[in-house]
């Protein structure tokens, strides 16, 4: 069966997943890179942080499946 700390990990997953993909959203629409003929050196760097926000989506479930899951109990020593 079952136990509480499980289910508050999934839970903690999606909510994680959730708030990753809200954090991931605003940070593409509120950096503007510059222009490709412009400026290429600052277009490549903008694009790399923008690439980077997808490693918050990746790990942010995974840390609050563990916050969760150890908070309700699932690593007790018996």
């Amino acid at each position: 069966m079952l136990d509480i700390s499980y289910i508050m990990g999934f839970i903690g997953v999606a909510v994680g997943i959730m708030i990753g993909v809200f954090i991931f959203t605003e940070v593409e629409n509120s950096v503007d890179c510059p222009d490709i003929n412009i400026n290429p050196d600052g277009n490549a760097g903008c694009q790399k942080a923008k690439s980077l926000s997808w490693a918050v989506v990746g790990i942010l479930p995974i840390a609050m499946f563990f916050g969760l899951f150890t908070l309700f109990g699932g690593f007790n020593q018996y």
